[in-house]
């Protein structure tokens, strides 16, 4: 099942789910509960081997426009 990285937009609070890609939209947030979500595009995983260069130092920013390695 696949892995998404969410951001609320009401509490700000960052969070990790797996879920279908069927019931991604019915995603709530765990902290407040609001549907006011959106996807973070923080890396790639197929098949249980992280992608991007996620352990390289100059990966922090979470923007790979910043990142030599991605």
């Amino acid at each position: 099942m696949p892995t998404y990285d969410f951001n609320c937009k009401k509490c700000n609070e960052n969070f990790t789910v797996q879920v279908s890609i069927k019931d991604k939209s019915n995603v709530n947030c765990p902290k407040c509960g609001s549907k006011e979500i959106q996807q973070r595009f923080t890396r790639v995983n197929l098949g249980g081997i992280s992608g991007g260069n996620a352990g390289s130092s100059a990966c922090s920013s979470g923007s790979c426009s910043t990142c030599s390695g991605c």
